[in-house]
């Protein structure tokens, strides 16, 4: 395989070391979070806490705690792990924000943790603690695009590849905003879902949503601009797609690449006006 054509993951692979390594840090501030919320929380109840979300949080991703069940009460989670309750509520307070559980008062508390909403939010934290920008967000898209389109070239039926073909020629200037977010997210999940590899798809369940914030910036464009947008990356996705169906990872590829310099440029674009209107307001 050529140089140009060959796969860049080292983005993927930074992503996934930040996340790793960042585990203890981000469980540790929602510890220093629920503390500051709860200035009467000692130290020392937050430690047992810390110990009954870790115990928790693992069987919850072992599936011991499948999604769907739901926790013992209060009650029984205070005997079992000999504390008391309100220890016991910072715990699934703590659980609740890393969106492995959900509180329903009066039905109690379920597990809700999935791959794609955990993938989401740990990807979501690590951009909020490296201050990671759109452009490097997008530039990650486009390595898990190729690894998609790689592996639908290989495991993509024509069916399915047809379906997400007539996705993109969905695409419209004159469609509203909640038609094109929507048709943009079928897009994106469609192309992910080609590759029938579960931890790609939970890995772009972030940069799918990052990339519908993008649209919704560029929707604030004039009608000229957008409709001109709208036109040049609907070619473009259907150049993707035609190339995958091809089983052509050549020209898959270079619609990807750009398709991704063009949406960088939109992006440009959209925050070149944002400052402009900023200095004109000024």
């Amino acid at each position: 395989m050529s140089q140009r054509h060959q796969i860049n993951c080292s983005p993927l692979q930074s992503v996934f070391s930040v996340i790793f390594a960042q585990q203890d840090e981000l469980l540790n501030r929602l510890e220093f979070q629920m503390g500051l919320g709860n200035a009467w929380v000692d130290s020392d109840r937050l430690n047992v806490a810390d110990r009954v979300v870790r115990d928790l949080q693992a069987n919850i991703l072992s599936g011991s705690l499948p999604r769907g069940s739901k926790l013992p009460t209060e009650r029984e989670l205070a005997a079992h792990y000999n504390v008391s309750g309100p220890t016991v509520r910072e715990a699934i307070r703590a659980l609740s924000a890393m969106k492995l559980v959900e509180v329903k008062h009066g039905s109690g508390t379920r597990v809700v943790a999935d791959s794609g909403t955990l993938m989401a939010a740990a990807m979501g934290s690590v951009v909020e603690l490296e201050g990671i920008d759109l452009p490097s967000i997008l530039r990650l898209s486009e390595s898990l695009n190729l690894q998609a389109a790689a592996r639908a070239i290989e495991v993509a039926d024509d069916d399915e590849i047809g379906e997400l073909r007539e996705v993109a020629l969905a695409f419209d200037e004159t469609m509203d905003p909640e038609t094109f977010i929507a048709t943009l997210k079928r897009f994106l999940n469609g192309l992910f879902a080609l590759s029938h590899d579960k931890l790609l798809e939970a890995v772009a369940a972030y940069v799918v949503s990052t990339h519908l914030a993008l649209a919704q910036q560029a929707r604030s464009t004039q009608h000229g601009e957008w409709a001109r947008d709208v036109a040049t990356l609907r070619e473009l996705r259907v150049a993707v797609i035609d190339g995958i169906a091809a089983r052509d990872r050549h020209a898959a590829f270079d619609a990807i690449r750009a398709l991704t310099v063009r949406t960088l440029a939109i992006d440009a674009a959209a925050r070149t006006v944002g400052v402009d209107g900023a200095a004109s307001s000024n």
